[in-house]
């Protein structure tokens, strides 16, 4: 029996059934979303919609990503899609990451079935990187008259343009497509012999020239044919608004950068106990730590506290490509399939604390529910950290559905279990210039997110333990024990605010003289 598609569209918020709308007039474009608003799932639609208006056709579907563990969990949440809306496909990795978890896809598909009416008895779904089988693949897929779905890395994206390249490809999706400004993945954009072509990134990055690899090149990229600002995204309660955590030490003064590289262990345990302490007693702290290098991993689980933390019932998820990480929980190296399904299983208790390290892995599209806080232990770029704090600015469920149900609104903050999305810094201050500059650089990154300083910064030390409250002497704290901090965040204020009276008209200066709205 033939399986009914149903509504594909049914499942999705206004603002996405907008940006898929986009794609409809468009055949090529970025879309441009903030991490957490749900970007796979307008890809998942898009892709389901052109399957059911060319409803027993065969085509091909490309779908790719700078990460292994970003396309298999890319993978999983189409799969569910499709399958729940009683789309027929058939599924393929295209990456070294050897095979997908077959039984958890196998539990989409039947609770789909019983669940949601649908009669998809067999999805099948392959994996390797061979251009003959890859072939093969589409060969069988075409006498069958049934569309493929490929899941690739920028890497790997190649070896579907060699086994195909007599395939015109039906619509090819680039998830976080920032990473095809680099160089080395640039090309793909022009590899893939595609109808249709999207780039869907939460921040988009420009070169100089019009005509360069950045996202302003009009012929390679498109133009921005949707855009949902961070600001806007917040406002309608589908994302949590900022906020800074300064961690000072309880002698009330700054680590040195002697005392970070010889006390790893005791500046991220303080860290994540001051953080503990600042978000309330709704849910216990998860904390993803961005390291500067394997390194560090490395110090931390050689460190005393460590061991101390994992005995409180802490669990500590480490994940880098470096062999001698891999992903690691507790210090057990396990498979890629089993240390997500274990990070989201943990994510979703309350009651669970989590410290997480990654060395640019988990910044892009991974989604771990229950993220409190980020704490950056190097300078990021302007997209890694604003990729990196999507982590943490997903919404609490509870607080989507109260939101969403219209029991409370987005600005009804105290009505929250998670208003705050927490960026930590370990006060690693004193006249150093590169240190200062990196907290500038975190301030004005913010800034979209409708972040002020003044109000949004609060701060803790072991010995007080206390956070400061909400309102304009959240600064207070921060200026008495770290005085460089206060001095240099008084000088940022400063220059954004010159910044935007310089942006004002001599009549809406004049007005705002006058105090006239």
């Amino acid at each position: 029996m033939k399986t009914k598609s149903k509504n594909i569209l049914e499942r999705l918020y206004d603002y996405q059934l907008d940006a898929v709308s986009s794609t409809d007039k468009n055949t090529k474009g970025i879309v441009c979303m903030p991490t957490g608003t749900g970007k796979t799932f307008v890809q998942a639609a898009v892709i389901a919609k052109d399957i059911q208006k060319n409803k027993g056709k065969f085509g091909v579907y490309v779908i790719n990503s700078p990460r292994i563990m970003l396309s298999y969990q890319l993978l999983k949440e189409v799969y569910s899609f499709l399958m729940y809306a009683g789309v027929e496909a058939r599924y393929m990795s295209v990456h070294s990451g050897g095979q997908n978890d077959m039984q958890d896809l196998e539990n989409i598909r039947i609770d789909a079935n019983f669940n949601e009416g649908t009669n998809i008895q067999y999805a099948e779904i392959e994996n390797g990187t061979s251009p003959i089988v890859i072939r093969e693949f589409v060969d069988k897929a075409k006498s069958g008259d049934l569309p493929v779905i490929f899941f690739s890395t920028y890497n790997s994206a190649e070896r579907i343009n060699d086994a195909i390249p007599d395939e015109k490809i039906n619509i090819v999706v680039n998830d976080e497509s920032q990473y095809l400004v680099q160089e080395q993945f640039h090309d793909i954009i022009h590899i893939l012999n595609s109808k249709r072509c999207y780039f869907f990134t939460a921040t988009t990055i420009h070169t100089p020239s019009n005509t360069g690899r950045g996202m302003n090149n009009v012929s390679s990229y498109g133009e921005v044919i949707y855009l949902m600002t961070p600001r806007q995204a917040i406002d309608m309660g589908k994302m949590v608004r900022p906020r800074m955590h300064f961690v000072i030490p309880g002698s009330g003064s700054s680590y040195t950068k002697d005392d970070f590289d010889s006390n790893l262990g005791r500046i991220i345990s303080e860290a994540f106990a001051q953080h503990n302490y600042a978000i309330g007693q709704f849910s216990k702290a998860k904390m993803l730590v961005s390291v500067k290098g394997v390194g560090d991993i490395e110090k931390f689980f050689q460190s005393k506290e460590y061991s101390l933390l994992l005995r409180t019932g802490l669990k500590v998820y480490a994940v880098a490509s470096d062999e001698k990480i891999g992903n690691n929980i507790n210090g057990e190296k396990v498979n890629r399939r089993e240390f997500l399904n274990r990070l989201k299983e943990d994510g979703r208790k309350p009651s669970q604390e989590l410290i997480i390290l990654h060395y640019d892995i988990l910044a892009e599209g991974i989604d771990v529910p229950g993220i409190t806080g980020i704490m950056p232990l190097r300078t990021l770029l302007k997209a890694k950290f604003l990729q990196t704090y999507g982590r943490t600015a997903r919404m609490d469920i509870e607080d989507r559905q109260n939101i969403d149900s219209g029991k409370i609104k987005p600005d009804q903050l105290s009505e929250m279990n998670k208003p705050y999305a927490w960026v930590i810094v370990p006060t690693i201050i004193h006249e150093d210039a590169d240190s200062k500059e990196h907290i500038g650089q975190l301030i004005t990154e913010l800034r979209d997110y409708g972040f002020k300083p003044s109000e949004d910064i609060v701060s803790t030390d072991d010995k007080s333990g206390l956070p400061t409250v909400d309102g304009p002497d959240a600064l207070i704290v921060v200026k008495k024990k770290c005085v460089n901090i206060g001095k240099y965040i008084e000088k940022v204020e400063a220059d954004y605010e010159n910044e935007r009276i310089a942006k004002l008209s001599k009549l809406d200066l004049l007005k705002e003289k006058l105090g006239m709205s």
